[in-house]
């Protein structure tokens, strides 16, 4: 039985973060060839926007379990992007979006 016991806490060390939220902040957004693409916005509680090049500015919320970032609406979903994020020790935070069609975007 005591073994059991100690193995408990174990597991629950080793075992990975359920939900993980990125990081509130402002990144700038790219393409596979480094041409600015915008400007991404996150804010507290999935809430983001992203203004393009071009200066226009929309809004939608994202989803995050682990690393991954799925958008549920807004101009993510509407470019149909999904991605992952990783924060190094730095504290730097990349976001990698690709969608179906092929479409690249890296924000940091």
């Amino acid at each position: 039985m005591r073994p059991a016991l100690l193995a408990v806490p174990l597991l629950i060390l080793a075992s990975p973060a359920f939900a993980q939220f990125p990081p509130p902040g402002v990144y700038s957004c790219v393409d596979r060839a480094g041409a600015s693409l915008g400007e991404l916005t996150l804010l507290v509680a999935g809430d983001y926007s992203f203004k393009s090049i071009d200066g226009n500015s929309s809004a939608g919320q994202v989803a995050s379990a682990a690393n991954d970032v799925n958008p549920l609406s807004g101009p993510l979903k509407e470019m149909g992007l999904t991605g992952v994020f990783g924060t190094d020790d730095t504290g730097t935070t990349v976001f990698k979006f690709t969608g179906a069609d092929g479409m690249s975007m890296t924000c940091s």
